[in-house]
């Protein structure tokens, strides 16, 4: 390897040879098929780009293609610049089957439209699409990815290596990543957060005194003694490219005896890199220090006409400065212009006073507007410019602020925008600004303060526009569950007392009672205020869908009966316009859920699930797949509900959403008899006294204590049921309409010899049940209460659970209902009768995949006298969710890759449950998936 050779000759990977063996072993692996991250840190110019080299060295060996991008501090403001530049030749390639599938979603990255509407969904979708897009490269054959100085990333560009990274060992691809200690901390901290999930982490030291001698040597010849090659390793501490700095200043003095040199060193001393680079060019002449400026501010890879114009130098005054830098070895070789290292930039940059950067920075920006360059670049120098009132400085950032939000990159348009309002726009046109920065503000996947829309509102004359503002901040807080905040704004709007267009108040109203509906200190007076549309729904007059959809939810949790819920989510989701906003959407079928029409709410989420798949929408797959995993575990088809809760857990975390994947997760893994998975989940979240406010926080207390007390721990389990319970009631609303906790309490209750409590919570939950109406809940209640009665009544209420629930679509609760009829026949001693019962049920729950009641018929089985049979360890049954739900999809005819777009996941993760799915049924190819999967329908 000749460029290898050649690096250890010049001293850049001398003391590297654990490293470099390191590399091999993981270009290798990425060759084979299994995909890594290879994380290198240290200070500046420990080597890090050296090892890089290395690296693409050994992919190109085994015929790997290489792409490869260096991070730019001018450019990290910037929206996917790095990504572009990683894939450029791919994008010039022009060759659109790259682009495939869920790749497509990549496609603004490159080509972004102005103007074109945006949902908060694209930054999402967009890395979606990217990581299929490399999927796609790699299908052509293995390849690795360079990225040096990853610290100096944009950060759209950064949060995509993240993404690619948490599931890069599917594919073979080596993701190679360079960054450097000492810099400030990368915004949301993407980059620090690759260290956890790369495969090896090198951190190269600095060289030994031997090694310092060998380079210092190579470079200076006789005249280097001991004292000075001893002298130069103090003055760098070892640093490889501080050496060579070190040792190209003194190559350049008068020659002396080596003990004047090593004196010479001790005045250079550690700013000897800075000073050298200063030296060097002060001796060139004013053409040169004027063409290094521009250079150092226009950044790497620029053509030398930018250089020269900046410079205010003639072409070939130009050329021949050019030429001269780069015999001293400050510029690289070759064009277009970049200096051999970032540090000799840096040394550059340092010598600028702060006005003179700032005004070639507008200087910059003027003249690459004037050649129609990308608006990003254009951006990436105003940001570093003065701000000076300028209108077309404010129409660049603002034209830029749309093509990043075209292509997914939210954080550089905020950027871009508030860089704008300093500028500042003409006042006119502020407000136009603020709403346009507060929009971007609103897709930034992290959590926000949403500043510019709050101060949009408090701007805006205009009553109409300043409701219409408020709507766009409240939609903004729904995603992070900040219902009390929605309430905020928009009773503010209210409180001003200006009259609204109706149909603009009841679109208020909706977004007041549905998104601030959840939060517990307004509900009742949200109720009160929109009570009025539901006596207008009630009198069949025209009400907005997704007022309908608010008022099924809130009014439902509020004590409304099953079949009036039903209805008024039946008329939502009737009117297609619904359809426009998701969140509306997938909600109006969770209340059918409440209701027991479990096939209507299935068959609407199972849509909505499929158009987030079409258009690449996490958030929106998540959100659903949540409500459709819940559908599914009241519907006692506990597989199916683990099928499409599992997966969404990890891409949850990612958006943010943990909260809610959490929530409906829990009680599944509870009925799988998965309890040290539950509380895992449970541990990771946050119960603070603002979340508990709000019913998404007393749904995780509810959760909590349906875990404690699985673990044994009745006390504590009890408290926070019945906390819940009581911060619910507060908020004039029903627990039991959320979530199963009623049986837990009571059973804790008995347990504890608390009876009368346990009663009494029971006797409640059966009135409440019989106002509302819907079979699954009515006979949970007989169910439960019937346990707690010792008589023959208890045994009526334990029948009369069994004959209810046997009529309706919860085959769980009625598997449970048989059980505990069973439990209660066998408690009255009659051990032979109990049998039959407990042994449905057990069968009911075997079918249900609700091991935890299942187990639980065992042991009652086994205390009746009877041997329960062994749980199947082959056939359909025998498959977790997962690996069921993979099987059918492949059993449909999807390929590998369709489902793996399909569910955000990666196609290794397919391959891998398949293959297990395939040895539990036997079988050995998809055509016969079909047959082995029947017994199960």
């Amino acid at each position: 390897m000749p460029g290898r050779a050649n690096a250890l000759a010049s001293g850049r990977l001398l003391e590297r040879t654990e490293e470099l063996a390191q590399i091999d072993q993981l270009v290798e692996a990425a060759h084979g098929g299994t995909g890594g991250l290879l994380l290198i840190s240290g200070p500046a110019g420990i080597g890090k780009t050296s090892l890089l080299a290395a690296c693409a060295e050994g992919a190109s060996s085994r015929a790997m293609a290489t792409f490869s991008v260096r991070g730019d501090e001018l450019a990290m403001e910037s929206s996917f610049s790095a990504v572009r530049e990683l894939f450029a030749r791919v994008h010039r390639e022009g060759d659109s089957r790259l682009l495939d599938g869920a790749a497509r979603l990549a496609a603004p990255v490159f080509a972004p439209t102005a103007g074109e509407r945006v949902e908060p969904d694209r930054v999402a979708g967009v890395l979606h699409g990217l990581y299929w897009l490399v999927a796609n490269l790699a299908d052509r054959g293995p390849l690795a990815l360079v990225v040096d100085d990853a610290q100096w990333l944009d950060v759209a560009s950064t949060r995509f290596l993240l993404y690619l990274a948490r599931r890069v060992e599917s594919v073979s691809v080596l993701m190679a990543v360079a960054v450097r200690l000492g810099e400030d901390p990368d915004p949301g901290g993407s980059v620090a957060m690759l260290s956890e999930v790369a495969a090896a982490v090198l951190q190269p030291a600095t060289l030994t005194e031997t090694s310092s001698r060998d380079l210092v040597r190579g470079r200076l010849g006789a005249r280097a003694d001991e004292d000075l090659c001893r002298a130069c390793h103090q003055a760098t501490g070892g640093n490889p490219f501080f050496l060579r700095e070190l040792t190209v200043a003194l190559a350049a003095e008068p020659l002396r005896p080596s003990v004047d040199l090593a004196r010479r060193v001790q005045v250079l001393g550690a700013g000897a890199i800075a000073g050298s680079v200063i030296v060097r060019l002060a001796r060139l002449g004013s053409d040169c220090e004027q063409l290094a400026a521009a250079v150092a501010v226009l950044a790497g890879g620029s053509p030398l006409r930018h250089g020269a114009a900046l410079a205010g130098l003639d072409h070939g005054s130009a050329e021949v400065a050019a030429d001269r830098l780069r015999a001293v070895e400050l510029l690289d070789a070759g064009q277009p212009l970049s200096f051999v290292h970032p540090i000799v930039r840096e040394a550059v940059v340092a010598q600028l006073s702060p006005s003179r950067r700032a005004g070639l920075h507008l200087e910059a920006a003027r003249m690459l507007v004037a050649e129609d360059t990308p608006m990003d670049r254009v951006a990436a120098h105003l940001l570093a410019a003065e701000p000076f009132g300028a209108e077309w400085v404010v129409d660049a950032l603002s034209r830029a602020a749309r093509l990043a939000i075209g292509q997914g990159a939210p954080e550089a348009a905020v950027a871009y925008l508030r860089r704008a309002l300093e500028e500042p726009p003409a006042p006119e046109r502020r407000l136009d600004v603020l709403v346009e920065l507060g929009r971007s503000e609103a897709m930034l996947p992290t959590t926000r303060d949403l500043t510019a829309l709050r101060q949009a509102i408090i701007l805006a004359d205009d009553p109409v526009q300043r409701a219409q503002i408020a709507l766009e901040l409240a939609q903004a807080l729904v995603p992070s569950g900040r219902s009390c905040e929605v309430v905020a704004v928009i009773e503010g709007v209210f409180a001003t007392g200006e009259t609204l267009p109706s149909a603009l108040t009841e679109r208020l109203d909706a977004m007041l009672l549905g998104a601030g509906g959840p939060c517990l200190s307004a509900t009742p007076r949200l109720r009160e205020r929109c009570a009025v549309y539901l006596r207008r729904a009630e009198r069949g007059m025209a009400v907005d869908s997704v007022m309908l959809a608010a008022l099924a939810q809130s009014f439902g949790v509020g004590g409304l009966p099953a079949a009036q819920i039903a209805e008024l989510a039946r008329r939502a989701l009737a009117d297609e316009r619904l359809g426009e906003v998701p969140v509306a959407y997938v909600g109006a079928s969770i209340q059918l859920t409440w209701a027991d029409d479990f096939d209507a709410a299935a068959q609407v989420q199972d849509a909505v699930i499929a158009e987030a798949q079409r258009i690449g929408s996490a958030p929106q797959f998540v959100h659903a797949s949540c409500f459709r995993g819940e559908t599914a575990l009241r519907a006692g088809e506990l597989a199916v509900a683990e099928g499409h809760l599992g997966p969404v857990q990890e891409i949850a975390r990612e958006l943010g959403a943990e909260h809610l994947a959490a929530a409906f997760l829990v009680p599944v893994l509870l009925e799988r008899a998965r309890i040290d998975d539950a509380a895992e989940l449970i541990s990771s979240l946050a119960l603070s006294e603002t979340e508990l406010g709000t019913w998404q926080g007393v749904l995780d207390l509810a959760n909590r204590g349906r875990l404690r007390i699985a673990q044994g721990d009745l006390e504590a389990g009890i408290a926070d049921l019945v906390d819940a319970d009581r911060r619910m009631g507060a908020g004039d609303c029903d627990l039991s309409m959320l979530c199963d906790w009623v049986p837990a309490a009571t059973s804790a209750l008995a347990q504890l010899g608390r009876h009368d409590e346990a009663t009494a919570l029971a006797s409640r939950e059966l009135a409440a049940a019989r106002t509302f109406g819907a079979a699954r809940r009515l006979g949970m209640a007989l169910s439960t209460t019937g346990l707690l009665h010792p008589g023959p009544r208890g045994l009526e209420l334990l029948g009369d659970a069994v004959e209810v629930l046997g009529r309706s679509p919860a085959r769980l609760e009625y598997a449970r209902a048989q059980v505990n009829l069973g439990i209660g026949m066998r408690r009255r001693g009659q051990r032979e009768a109990a049998r039959e019962p407990l042994a449905e049920g057990a069968d009911h729950a075997h079918r249900c995949a609700g091991i935890a009641l299942a187990d639980r018929a065992r042991s009652e089985l086994v205390a009746a006298g009877a041997r329960p049979r062994r749980a199947s360890l082959r056939g359909p049954e025998a498959l977790t969710p997962a690996e069921s739900r993979v099987a059918r999809m492949a059993a449909q005819g999807l390929t590998n890759r369709d489902i793996a777009q399909a569910l955000f996941v990666s196609t290794k993760t397919v391959e891998w449950q398949l293959s297990r799915a395939y040895g539990k049924l036997a079988v050995h190819s998809r055509t016969q998936l079909s047959g082995a999967l029947k017994s199960t329908d």
